[in-house]
């Protein structure tokens, strides 16, 4: 009998470490770390209080990677429409639907697979060039393969991660500029929005 209650307690303990371990959010130190153009890093998760939207895709897929971007950014910062760069960048948020108070950010971030084998002396040389690219919005910079390893990046095609401010993954997939594809992944982000709202904190 106390073997039983044993074995019961010893289920019970896993189903809830199982559990915990997929709500809870990454810690940032256990989180992949990427560079951006300016030097700095970031942990492949949330970029702040709000909504991270990670974009990439191999060499053929960037064009339609940038433009989806670009989509994204003006579709959650409609007042960035027409502005140069620099103040695009900082353009407010758009409010969610019937939100009190301040509404969750939506930060959209391309990600260039740069593979594994550009040499460590050449790699300040592609830094630069994105910096000179890209100077008001960063693109974070995978030497690694990372994102390619951890998540998949099909020949081709653009690659969407979607996550909350804990770090927390809650969806990927590719994404065409198909009208279709486009208003899912809005619709998708937006639900991020209102559910962090909702959650109060």
């Amino acid at each position: 009998m106390r073997s039983s209650v044993s074995r019961n307690k010893i289920m019970v303990l896993l189903c809830l470490g199982l559990w915990c371990g997929m709500i809870m959010p990454g810690r940032a130190e256990d989180l992949p770390m990427l560079v951006d153009q300016f030097g700095e890093k970031h942990a492949v998760g949330a970029a702040g209080d709000g909504v991270t939207v990670l974009i990439y895709g191999d060499r053929k897929a960037m064009k339609n990677s940038k433009e989806l971007g670009t989509e994204l950014h003006l579709a959650f910062h409609p007042t960035a429409e027409g502005l140069p760069p620099a103040e695009s960048a900082k353009a407010p948020v758009r409010p969610v639907a019937g939100a009190r108070g301040p509404s969750p950010e939506v930060f959209v971030i391309p990600v260039a697979l740069l593979g594994d084998k550009i040499p460590e002396p050449l790699r300040p040389v592609i830094i630069k060039q994105f910096k000179k690219g890209s100077p008001d919005f960063p693109v974070w910079l995978d030497f690694e393969n990372i994102l390619k390893t951890q998540y998949g990046a099909a020949e081709g095609a653009t690659q969407v991660l979607l996550f909350d401010r804990e770090s927390r993954l809650r969806w990927q997939g590719t994404c065409t500029r198909e009208e279709a594809d486009v208003n899912a992944l809005l619709r998708k982000i937006e639900a991020l929005r209102v559910e962090q709202l909702k959650s109060g904190t």
